[in-house]
């Protein structure tokens, strides 16, 4: 493996590692849900309406996994933190052995 290899897998390694900061600091700092993660339900209740844009959107996907979350959203934050980190490493996968795929087959070419 040359070294650009070993740095880029260190360095998204290292990334899904620390996304789990994603749900401690808002913990931390009060600051309610990871931002981004809101369900149409829950922007309706803030701002008192949902976009057009985001319910459309909203029906055309169900995540496997939502909120990167294994359990539920009761269980305790080191149980989910370590949900993050495995859906980050089975996200990392899954794209690698995709990329690896199309590569193996337009190089044959």
């Amino acid at each position: 493996m040359g070294s650009f290899n070993k740095k880029l897998w260190i360095g998204l390694l290292v990334l899904a590692l620390l996304s789990p900061l994603g749900i401690i600091l808002p913990k931390i700092f009060h600051a309610g849900k990871p931002w981004g993660e809101w369900s149409t339900e829950e922007v309706a209740k803030e701002k008192g309406y949902t976009p057009k844009g985001m319910q459309k959107d909203a029906r055309l996907y169900k995540a496997p996994a939502a909120d990167y979350n294994l359990g539920n959203e009761n269980d305790s934050l080191w149980k989910r933190s370590g949900s993050y980190i495995l859906s980050g490493i089975v996200g990392l996968s899954v794209i690698s052995l995709i990329t690896y795929g199309v590569l193996k087959i337009t190089h044959r070419r």
